[in-house]
């Protein structure tokens, strides 16, 4: 009999609205206020929650792996498509430019 590792995590969630100048400013705000635990999330705050098996070091190396493999079989073909609409008509959705970003996320 094998033995499997799960990671359970539960989510908590809550919308804040910050005045500020800037974006970074209430981010910097809204951190501090956190961190000095003027926000506490609690159970009323509760969104759900995820199970995810922990992978081995090998079937981490042999995911990766074979993502790659399957990015790089698909990007050429993708690549070309995607090219052969006019440059003003290319979609902005296409399958391409999502595995454009997901090799450059990956590399």
């Amino acid at each position: 009999m094998r033995t499997f590792e799960f990671e359970i995590q539960e989510i908590l969630s809550r919308t804040i609205k910050i005045k500020a100048n800037n974006e970074d400013e209430a981010y910097q705000k809204l951190r501090e206020m956190y961190l000095n635990e003027k926000i506490i999330l609690d159970s009323s705050d509760y969104m759900g929650f995820k199970i995810q098996r922990i992978l081995s070091l090998d079937e981490e190396l042999e995911k990766d792996n074979l993502i790659a493999e399957i990015i790089d079989y698909l990007y050429r073909d993708e690549k070309k498509h995607y090219e052969e609409f006019p440059q003003e008509e290319r979609p902005q959705n296409h399958i391409f430019l999502k595995i454009e970003r997901l090799k450059k996320l990956i590399y």
